[in-house]
């Protein structure tokens, strides 16, 4: 579900020449950071984790695999590597997709304050927006960076240049009157030239729109794509946003508890794991691999620099020191 990804600027591609595998990673300082595991394989990924290692250790960078697939653990922990639970991607299956029972309700309340307020979703791309509505998605986004404070943040998560994407799909909450009250960014998985999922990205509201309209643009969103036989939409994960009861390495933990902490107040959500739990997803643990424990700060300030890029370099390491 974060194939998608590898077409982001700022992110390299190694090719395994054995199994055609592709691992997509982005070098900040001497450490590679992956972006999920590798595509475009069939059968064992594990050889290919193995060449892209020694890839990176004859470029003199340190492997990291990121937000690659738990069944991985095991397989890591039989070459020596460490692991944890860095987050847990919650999917939907839109062929199963049902808002029936007492857990549906708030799911279905705002469906109908959406229709009360006369609030209808439509599913559409950057570019054939008109004018007025991409106006205003971008007066959204800027009004919740101001109010919030939060530094324009990157490395898993797009913000207005990756949802221009042609690719890319929009579910805008439009108003009668053509004021844009919500809109959340859907990128593709594909298979055999086939779009087989999409997963969640960009996630924003305008700040007096009804209570619900994430619920509401997420629930049409699936119901979408039942009627289209797509196979699953991912609502993708937060760091530090799981229901795994490892206990993280302390330099990490705060990095990434200081990542989650962030993207809290941006959905205006108590939990993004609470909220996403009340579409009945399935939970699927998403680890961090890596080498070497003593590695740990410098692998600390290579996550806070890829996400937090315009962070200056003197902050990113006093945040990896737990200072800031």
């Amino acid at each position: 579900s974060l194939s998608f990804l590898a077409t982001w600027p700022g992110n390299a591609h190694w090719f395994d020449p054995l199994s055609r595998a592709v691992i997509t990673y982005r070098v900040v300082g001497q450490v590679a950071l992956t972006i999920g595991g590798p595509f475009s394989v069939t059968g064992s990924k594990e050889p290919a984790l193995s060449r892209f290692a020694r890839f990176c250790t004859d470029n003199g960078w340190l492997p990291v695999f990121y937000s690659i697939d738990g069944k991985h653990e095991g397989f890591f922990r039989s070459i020596g590597w460490r692991t944890m639970v860095i987050a847990e991607e919650t999917v939907l299956r839109p062929a199963t997709f049902e808002m029936t029972g007492k857990k549906w309700q708030d799911v279905r309340t705002s469906i109908n304050r959406a229709q009360r307020a006369g609030v209808r979703a439509v599913w559409t791309s950057y570019a054939a927006l008109p004018l007025a509505q991409a106006t205003q998605l971008i007066e959204i986004s800027e009004q919740w960076m101001a109010s919030k404070g939060l530094p324009e943040m990157g490395f898993t998560l797009g913000g207005i240049d990756e949802l221009r994407d042609p690719a890319v799909r929009l579910m805008v909450a439009l108003g009668e009157d053509g004021v844009v009250h919500g809109v959340t960014s859907w990128l593709p998985t594909y298979r055999d030239a086939r779009v087989v999922g999409w997963t969640l990205d960009f996630m924003r509201r305008r700040p007096d729109s009804f209570n619900g309209v994430m619920e509401f643009l997420i629930a049409e969103t699936a119901l979408r794509m039942r009627d289209e036989n797509v196979e699953f939409l991912s609502l993708s994960g937060a760091p530090l946003a799981h229901t795994a009861t490892t206990v993280p390495d302390g330099g990490i933990e705060r990095i990434l508890d200081y990542i989650s902490g962030t993207l809290e107040p941006a959905y205006g959500f108590r939990s993004l794991l609470k909220f996403k739990r009340k579409f009945q997803p399935e939970f699927h643990p998403l680890v961090m691999a890596y080498p070497d424990p003593a590695a740990l700060p410098v692998i600390g300030l290579a996550l806070t620099r890829a996400y937090l890029p315009r962070l200056s370099l003197k902050n990113a390491a006093a945040l990896a020191r737990g200072k800031l």
